[in-house]
């Protein structure tokens, strides 16, 4: 951790009365992968029918460094499958919402603006502006996203595509996404995105913990709007 700057002297405190208990490499790989995460994009799932669809994009957002995917359960809920997710829910923040005009207000008041996917518009997530923090929203695998949410959202997008078939699969086109966000980042300069270095140290003393409390599902996942 020699090239690594603590957020303050109390961080530096918490974080190093951890790292005897972890290995070198865990050490390093942590450091390494805390100061790459992102919130400048997160992504949202909109009643999605089918769970493993939903532990796809999580565990393809955890790839690509995307720490918070948000899901909301209004028609579907979602359940955790591990065998899919292979353990990257941990090092991730999930929140469960219940209902998609609530989930589109909490996201607004973190200062997103809300993109969501269509097949009827012309708007290609090329001719986005980027550099602004964005919510991107996938729908359902029948029916999209709900009319109420496009009605809401700031700009609707899609992928670019070719083909005769209309669309993708769900969790296919949140990678595709995902790749065309990260090529953005690394344009630009990812760390001009990356967490401040208090959220830094903030995630990686939340990540220490659940490492070393053998924690991984129930640790990441916060409900809102849960009454």
């Amino acid at each position: 951790m020699e090239n690594y700057v603590y957020s303050s002297p109390e961080m530096q405190e918490k974080i190093e009365a951890y790292l005897p208990r972890i290995t070198e490499h865990r050490r390093d790989l942590l450091v390494k992968v805390v100061q790459n995460r992102t919130r400048h994009f997160c992504m949202v799932l909109e009643d999605l029918f089918d769970p493993h669809n939903i532990s796809a994009v999580i565990r393809t957002a955890e790839v690509f460094g995307l720490e918070d995917v948000h899901v909301i359960e209004e028609v579907n809920p979602y359940k955790v499958n591990k065998s899919i997710l292979k353990g990257s829910i941990k090092w991730m923040n999930i929140y469960l919402h219940k209902k998609r005009m609530a989930c589109m207000e909490h996201l607004r008041k973190k200062g997103y603006r809300i993109a969501v996917a269509s097949t009827n518009t012309n708007n290609s997530v090329l001719d986005l502006d980027l550099s602004q923090p964005t919510a991107f929203y996938l729908g359902s695998e029948f029916t999209g996203n709900n009319p109420d949410t496009l009605a809401a959202a700031d700009c609707e997008f899609k992928l670019p595509q070719y083909g005769i078939t209309e669309s993708m699969n769900v969790s296919v086109a949140g990678g595709v996404l995902m790749c065309y966000l990260d090529h953005f980042m690394q344009q630009k300069g990812r760390q001009n995105f990356t967490l401040s270095p208090k959220e830094r140290d903030e995630l990686l003393l939340e990540w220490l913990e659940r490492h070393l409390n053998d924690e991984s599902a129930s640790s990441s996942i916060t409900r809102i709007g849960d009454e």
